[in-house]
């Protein structure tokens, strides 16, 4: 148990006179009267000065943590680490790492934020993610442990990045200049007594001021269920990986000769079930389908117009472009295009996913079902080469339009099925393939 520290006196004086600096900025910045000269903001002045205050004082008091930025020419460093030098480390006592899901030795935490906006809440089914119905704002956390490793991070030299003190916590927040980022601002704050980093990724929608208030008052807790515990991302760690490059994911081939053609069926290659595409109808109104089985009603709404019909929307491709040390997401140009709608019948049968257990097998056929994708192709050499597109509706961040998004899922009865996708129409003039990747199911449908 450590003992609980006391500031010195200059210490607390010196902090004080960095606090009626903030306020005697934000008393002028309401007043109209601060200063129109060049400069470098009092705001930003003093919360780094007060951290530095904080830093230094917080040093002594805790001896073995260390967190720092460093810029070298177009690289910027963030590391933090426990320093075993000094006489401090040594009388420190031991203490068990944390897990997400915590086996003997370890302990798992919960992040607790008090001041989370009341419009936001954590997903029942994925640990460290908050979301809004307001799809712009949305937030990810995750931790990293320093009992476990240290934390070395490259940050793109072109970055805004701001020192903060958030209730006492030392925090840099990151910002990103690309305008098609869901998440434009980094987090990184450390929580001295429990050895951790806590590392948010926030997105456009939540504001500056939300942030810091978050950040000044989360607290954790420890729990025994894997449900509530924060995700700790150096549990697992590989040192080889190379973070800065985009991830490539190598695909079997598919041939030409592999498409199948409407009314054929076929045997899933994990003999999970026969499927036979049985009809194919395209439509420009959202209309014709039920809506209670649509499944991505407000998807849907940003294609139609009241009657349900299907009208032009600006679609920008989103661009992977490398920056400084790391790789941005840009705008690409806009196009006006409108979506068609493409409805699938399609028998499902001979399920033999778990076997002699046909409740289970009613469950897991409808993921099976919602697991074909419709995209466009072309033939190269013989292969067949999906076409694919990343892209934004009307310039949000938060929005995305690809080459096929299935919307809707119906049973029939008798093994039949109907499923529906919206397909851009520039698209929808070349070939097209409704396929399941997983099972090798690949069906030309136009």
């Amino acid at each position: 148990m450590k003992d609980k520290h006391i500031f010195s006196k200059s210490y607390t004086e010196r902090k004080e006179a960095v606090r009626n600096a903030l306020r005697r900025e934000e008393t002028a910045e309401k007043s109209g009267c601060a200063s129109s000269a060049p400069r470098i903001p009092l705001r930003i002045l003093a919360c780094a000065a007060l951290l530095s205050v904080l830093t230094v004082s917080a040093y002594a008091a805790v001896q073995w943590i260390e967190f720092r930025l460093v810029r070298d020419g177009d690289e910027t460093h963030i590391h933090a680490s426990l320093n075993e030098t000094g006489d401090t480390s040594a009388d420190r006592e031991e203490k068990p790492p944390r897990s997400w899901n915590a086996e003997e030795g370890e302990i798992s935490v919960r992040l607790l934020i008090p001041d989370l906006p009341a419009d936001m809440r954590e997903r029942e089914n994925t640990n460290g993610k908050y979301y809004s119905d307001d799809t712009s704002r949305g937030m990810t956390v995750n931790g990293i442990d320093l009992r476990r490793s240290d934390l070395d991070q490259i940050i793109g030299g072109n970055a805004d990045i701001q020192q903060i003190d958030a209730g006492g916590k030392p925090m840099y927040v990151i910002k990103g200049h690309s305008e098609a980022a869901y998440y434009n601002r980094t987090a990184y704050i450390l929580l001295q007594e429990e050895e951790l980093v806590l590392k948010f990724w926030v997105s456009y929608g939540i504001t500056d001021e939300e942030l810091l208030a978050m950040a000044s008052t989360l607290t954790l807790e420890e729990t025994d269920d894997p449900w509530l515990a924060l995700p700790i991302s150096n549990e697992v760690s590989d040192d080889s990986f190379d973070w800065t490059t985009p991830i490539v994911i190598e695909r079997d081939p598919v041939y030409e000769a592999d498409l199948l053609e409407i009314g054929e069926s076929v045997r899933a290659a994990n003999d999970w079930y026969t499927a036979t595409v049985n009809r194919v109808e395209i439509h420009d109104n959202i209309h014709v389908l039920n809506r209670h089985c649509i499944t991505r009603k407000d998807y849907v709404e940003s294609f139609i117009d009241d009657s349900g019909k299907l009208i032009p929307y600006t679609r920008t491709e989103k661009i992977l472009v490398q920056d400084g040390q790391g790789w941005a997401l840009q705008y690409g140009e806009d196009v006006s295009v409108t979506k068609k709608l493409y409805v699938v019948t399609l028998t499902m049968e001979d399920v033999t996913i778990i076997p002699d257990d046909e409740a289970a097998n009613e469950e897991m056929i409808k993921a099976c079902v919602n697991g074909f994708d419709l995209k466009g192709y072309t033939i190269s050499d013989g292969k067949v080469e999906m076409t694919s597109i990343d892209a934004a509706v009307n310039r949000k961040p938060e929005s995305h339009s690809g080459n096929g998004e299935g919307i809707y899922r119906e049973y029939l009865g008798n093994n039949q099925w109907k499923i529906a996708f919206l397909i851009d129409s520039d698209t929808a003039v070349g070939d097209l393939v409704l396929y399941d990747e997983t099972c090798k199911i690949y069906v030309k449908i136009q």
